[in-house]
């Protein structure tokens, strides 16, 4: 009796099937539902914390966009001339070497009079954070 290499290829086949649903079934024993995620898997963030994340990245941008562009729309400016009115002076903004850096601005004459130290700088940009991340949270829907 002769058995062609077709029959033999065929029944290779066969049994590479089987070694492959064995260790699979092996693998996954407990797992019926592949695409369900365990309970445990799961990730709940509450709204709070939703809406906390949502305030931070919303401030992120609107500073960002004031330190690289300057006070663009009607939040920027409301934002900007808040800090101007604490600080007394207008102000100016420029993204230095490695810090942001803060120039005083005389009213009458509109030119630079002075730059501020990076400590002062720091704390203004600080407070900036803060009044944005203020004026985000008052203006956001609950």
């Amino acid at each position: 009796m002769t058995i062609s290499t077709y029959q033999v290829h065929n029944v290779l086949r066969a049994y590479g099937k089987q070694l492959k649903q064995l260790s699979q079934s092996r693998r996954l024993p407990h797992n019926k539902g592949v695409g369900e995620p365990n309970r445990g898997d799961r990730i709940s963030i509450s709204a709070q914390a939703r809406r906390k994340a949502v305030i931070d990245k919303v401030t992120s941008d609107i500073v960002n966009r004031i330190i690289h562009e300057g006070p663009g729309d009607n939040m920027e400016l409301e934002v900007f001339k808040q800090l101007e009115d604490e600080y007394g002076n207008s102000l100016s903004v420029k993204k230095g070497d490695s810090e942001l850096v803060f120039k005083v601005i005389d009213k009458e004459k509109g030119e630079v009079t002075k730059t501020l130290s990076i400590d002062d700088s720091k704390f203004l940009k600080n407070r900036l954070e803060e009044i944005t991340k203020s004026k985000v949270d008052d203006q956001m829907i609950t």
